[in-house]
């Protein structure tokens, strides 16, 4: 019986479950969005709700412009500044539970400047026809032309580098420094400005984060370690599929796509369910905005590299009620090994319907399509590599596939939406929905377990892998936005559920050996389907209901949640050619949480504590006892710093952590599998991000690591480090443009980063240190031509002095070579 033919009629009951789930929870959806419809009113005889909401504020005195800002940010509004100046004006203290409009009016009392809000998202301050305020603008004030203050929200775009609220640490919006757990914001600036063509070298200056272990040969953003272990791929909220445990149907998202990434450390399963202990990185893709945006570029570089992408955006009609965003990309390149290609076509499109102030519902589809020739991470030895062999270390542009035979296809879809319906003041409903389905297919000649030998022959075997995964995931929250007595509640109910199904498919045949040194392809057949090494099907099934309350009094913020998980999986082996059919079932549940107190100082500081938890089902038997395996679990214990003073661009973390994973699994001498494992990773973290003057941005971060394995089966394995882990991490990036002078226009940036020596699992091989140096010039054409208005023309280049390392090595057989040097010049265009 072949992976095709293996268990149809569980598939077919399983489909028939799928679409009865799929059809009554889309069912339950309509009925809610049709209730919520039929109460609202055209848009424009709606109340304004956002204006009337009771939020938490907390905005010391201090010059009106920053205090301005505080106000967009902690308001979720659009402050529009007109006919006034704000120079010399400070504002009143705002700190407790208000509607934006007591807020604000709080803010200005005094200072005669009269504001309005307009509508649900927008506030004008100095308007003659305000309302809301009284007074007349101060003496001497004089008329300026119209700027926007943009209120950040946790899922719309971020002004710079410096994100001060997130979704991803509460499931609501909410101010970083107010999260009891550690949160990194990548924005989509910074992605532009470091000129990162993927989700991994996004995320280099990150700290604690280990994204490029697998170097210039892997697809793949699934391999990224946070604080130690393999960190789950989200978007917006939503988890991707995995496919197999090697993750070759993960979901990967060219970075076009994304206002910000955001990295959640630490256990997250109080809030998503079953997730690895480490953290969790969820992608935040770009969303039709009121704002027109249009936008085109063209880029060229090392090794081929040509690409074209677009954004556009903005309203439909011209009350604003239908909005849209589509985003694309194509590309032909290369990569730094020789006949390796990474040619992609990229396609996001939104559309967003607010039928009314209270409702809005946004439909988001993308479809991703990945061609290239791919030599399975081209593993090789590292007595080739690390060490000369015989004088010599293989090139690092060296192929050892076969470019003629080698393919990867990987073809990416989903749909799905987020609908938002406000019923009052308190109480606001929420439902993310999206299906994923992910196909991917490689074949080739690999290296991989081969020493060198003779003059250079490393030998080589024959694969075909292919994986499939489908996945549907569904997202129910109720907020609440409540005052009881001195206390302001910031909650959140939540039921979730997820379906993933996979069929995956190993097989393996033969291959010429090559001559690394002087290769000669062509010289003899490879096959690919000699043996079936595995084939099987799975299914996971899991449901969880969680509840979060974040409670203020006064300074202080409370944060508590829960959550309770059932998982049902079920793996069906296929005959291979080196075991039996088989099939195992397994039922767990878990109750996580995470608890966490905050305290506000005036200042800007922010320090907290917390303990959370996570869990991740293990699918198998204990070798000994025949009991099925456990969810291995994780806790964490975190203290840190948070630090971001009123009206600057500026956010400081340091924090200091104690993690531990029990229940894994790990082989006795013997190899056979039990479940007595334990890791145990301490460390500290430091990131700051600051616009430290106008137009100079600084990035920083630092993390140390204390990794060990505490327990395990096999004795000899206790006190060992965890693979391809560096004790050490520290990066550091600025830029600076002129804005006078005659070099305005112009804008400088440089950055270096820092990667420790690592090691591989058995512990016997060091990979050494490594520190590389990027560099980024952009211009302004518009100061060359008033009719270039809105073109720029920049070069970024990384590891810019052309550093040879080695990533990583699993054993002294499977190690890859980091990236080279790579130039990419991009001309952008906005209007």
């Amino acid at each position: 019986m072949d992976a095709q033919e293996c268990n149809a009629g569980i598939e077919t009951k399983s489909r028939a479950r799928r679409s009865a789930l799929a059809a009554g929870l889309l069912a339950t959806t309509a009925i809610v969005l049709c209730n919520c419809l039929l109460q609202s009113q055209p848009a424009a005889a709606q109340a304004t709700t956002q204006g009337a909401a009771v939020r938490a504020f907390n905005i010391p005195a201090q010059p009106l412009a920053g205090a301005l800002n505080a106000f967009g940010r902690q308001s979720g509004l659009q402050v529009t500044l007109a006919a006034v100046t704000t120079r010399g004006v400070n504002s009143r203290p705002v700190n407790g539970s208000f509607t934006p409009q007591q807020a604000l009016a709080r803010m200005l009392e005094g200072t005669g400047i009269p504001f309005r809000i307009t509508s649900d998202r927008t506030a004008v301050v100095g308007a003659s026809q305000a309302v809301g305020g009284s007074g007349a603008a101060p003496a001497g004030a004089i008329s300026l032309d119209t700027i926007d203050v943009q209120g950040e929200t946790a899922w719309g775009p971020v002004q710079g580098y410096v994100a001060t609220r997130s979704a991803t640490g509460s499931k609501t919006d909410a101010p970083i420094i107010e999260v009891p757990q550690t949160i990194n914001v990548v924005t989509a600036d910074q992605i532009r400005s470091q000129g990162a063509q993927s989700v991994s070298e996004a995320l280099r200056y990150t700290p604690g984060v280990r994204s490029e272990g697998y170097g210039a040969a892997s697809p793949f953003d699934v391999y990224t370690q946070v604080r130690g272990f393999r960190a789950d791929l989200y978007l917006d909220g939503l988890r991707l599929p995995t496919g197999n445990i090697d993750g070759t149907a993960s979901g990967v998202v060219d970075p076009w796509a994304l206002e910000r990434l955001e990295v959640l450390k630490g256990p997250a399963s109080g809030l998503y369910g079953q997730a690895g202990p480490g953290g969790i990185i969820n992608m935040v893709t770009k969303r039709p905005t009121e704002t027109p945006v249009r936008e085109v570029q063209v880029q060229g570089g090392s090794f081929g590299r040509v690409q074209g992408v677009f954004d556009f955006g903005g309203p439909i009609d011209e009350s604003g009620q239908f909005l849209y965003r589509v985003t694309g990309l194509a590309r032909s390149s290369g990569t730094q090994l020789d006949f390796a290609e990474d040619d992609r076509a990229f396609i996001a499109p939104a559309v967003t319907w607010r039928p009314s102030n209270d409702t809005s519902l946004t439909v988001l589809g993308m479809y991703q399509r990945d061609r290239g020739v791919w030599p399975y991470f081209n593993y090789m030895p590292a007595i080739g590599s690390i060490y000369a062999f015989d004088g010599r270390k293989i090139a690092t542009s060296r192929y050892l596939g076969e470019p003629d035979f080698d393919r990867l296809k990987r073809d990416q879809a989903s749909i799905g939406y987020e609908f938002q319906h406000r019923f009052n003041d308190t109480i606001s409903f929420k439902q993310n929905l999206r299906f994923n389905d992910t196909d991917f297919f490689t074949r080739g000649a690999v290296t991989g377990r081969s020493y060198l030998s003779g003059s250079g022959e490393i030998g080589r075997g024959g694969i075909q892998v292919q994986n499939r995964a489908d996945s549907f995931a569904i997202d129910n929250q109720i907020k609440i936005d409540a005052t009881t007595g001195p206390l302001i509640h910031d909650a959140v109910i939540g039921l979730d559920y997820r379906r993933e199904a996979s069929k995956y498919l190993f097989m393996i045949g033969s291959a010429p050996s090559l001559n690394v040194f002087n290769p000669q392809y062509n010289s003899g057949l490879v096959t690919t389907d000699d043996l079936s090494l595995t084939s099987y099907k799975s299914m996971l099934d899991q449901v969880g209901i969680y509840t979060q309350d974040r409670i203020k009094f006064g300074r202080w913020v409370t944060t508590i949640g829960g959550r309770y998980d059932r998982a049902k999986s079920t793996l069906d082996n296929a005959e291979t050619s080196f075991a039996p059919a088989s099939r195992s079932d397994q039922n767990d549940g878990a109750f996580t949480g995470r608890a966490g107190l905050t305290y506000l100082f005036e200042s800007g500081i922010s320090p907290y504590v917390s303990y959370a938890t996570s869990f991740q089902p293990e699918i198998g038997l204990d070798a000994i006892t025949g009991d099925a395996f456990k969810p291995s679990e994780g806790k964490q214990f975190e203290a840190g710093v948070k630090y971001q003073p009123a009206g600057a661009k500026t956010l400081i973390t340091v924090a200091a952590f104690d993690l531990t994973q029990t229940n894994r699994v790990t082989n006795d001498i013997l190899f056979r599998q039990r479940q007595i494992g334990e890791v145990n990773v301490k460390g500290i973290e430091v990131e700051a991000k600051a616009e430290v003057l106008p137009n100079f941005n600084v990035i920083a971060a630092y993390a140390y690591l204390d990794h060990t394995i505490t327990k395990s089966a096999n004795p000899a394995e206790v006190g060992r480090k965890l693979f391809s882990t560096p004790n050490h991490q520290a990066s550091l990036w600025g830029d600076y443009g002129f804005v006078t002078g005659p070099l305005s226009g112009l804008t400088l940036g440089a950055g270096t980063r820092y990667i420790g020596s690592t090691t591989d699992s058995s512990n016997t091989l060091q990979v050494p240190t490594v520190t590389v140096f990027d560099a980024r010039i952009k211009f302004d054409l518009e100061k060359n031509s008033s009719r270039l208005a809105g073109a720029s023309l920049a070069v970024n280049a990384t590891n810019i002095f052309d550093k040879i390392y080695v990533s990583q090595c699993d054993g002294d057989t499977m190690c890859t070579y980091g990236t080279r040097r790579a130039i990419l010049a991009t001309l952008n265009y906005k209007w």
